[in-house]
């Protein structure tokens, strides 16, 4: 998608609940790509360098969403471990270092994406990626996809003050591409990110890649993956 196109954008109906929508705002981990795995390799892995004990799959899901620095703040709890903040930054880094020289090889890309993607362009609806992760992971993983030209912004919340379900990340990623916050459509599989979204007044798409679909009851739509559904049938012209 060219810069003439995204200057060209238009608005798009939401069928069901009927929203205009100017804006999709993306995930990242669980939406755009199957990264989560990975994410827990890289976090034992740089853990066990640090002679701690490794995370458990069941405490990264339950931390699903959001900052690195909010998930090892939660393992030291849980485990009452004492780490100066210093040792807690090098810990971080060492955990996206082995994250990002894993996903460049392994990256694969979430069912429906493209096609998703390839719709909102067709429809010139404004698209941005607002997830918690590090920025050189977000860029790391939309290379490895080829995705990086279906978005008009992208967006990392690891520096904001709060993570989600803070909403700022997702008004922000609405200002960036010039979008009402009410006319935005949030792709999550998280329930923080469901919580952020609805606290920034935005529609929410959530999708259960990762968590159970009870766990994101709160979510205006529910679907398995981007695949289960053809975007066609969910939005309508004007």
């Amino acid at each position: 998608m060219t810069t003439s196109d995204r200057a060209l954008s238009h608005s798009i109906f939401l069928t069901n609940p009927r929203r205009e929508i100017e804006a999709v705002l993306f995930d990242m981990d669980g939406v755009l790509v199957d990264s989560v795995p990975l994410h827990v390799e890289a976090w034992n892995t740089a853990l066990g360098e640090y002679g701690l004990p490794p995370l458990d799959y069941s405490a990264y899901m339950t931390a699903l969403g959001r900052t690195n620095m909010d998930m090892i703040v939660r393992f030291l709890g849980r485990n009452n471990i004492e780490l100066p903040m210093s040792r807690r930054r090098e810990l971080v880094e060492r955990k996206e270092q082995f994250f990002r020289s894993r996903i460049r090889d392994n990256a694969q890309a979430m069912p429906g994406v493209l096609d998703w993607l390839n719709f909102l362009a067709e429809n010139r609806i404004r698209c941005a990626v607002a997830s918690s992760g590090e920025m050189a992971n977000v860029v790391a993983v939309l290379d490895a996809l080829h995705l990086s030209d279906y978005f008009s912004s992208v967006l990392s919340g690891a520096r904001l003050p709060k993570s989600k379900p803070d909403p700022m990340l997702f008004a922000l990623a609405a200002a960036s591409v010039g979008a009402e916050a009410s006319k935005c459509l949030v792709v999550e599989d998280a329930p923080a990110g469901i919580e952020a979204a609805k606290a920034a007044h935005m529609l929410c798409c959530a999708l259960f890649t990762t968590c159970s679909p009870e766990a994101l009851a709160q979510a205006d739509i529910l679907l398995k993956n981007l695949a289960a559904a053809d975007p066609a049938s969910l939005f309508a012209g004007g």
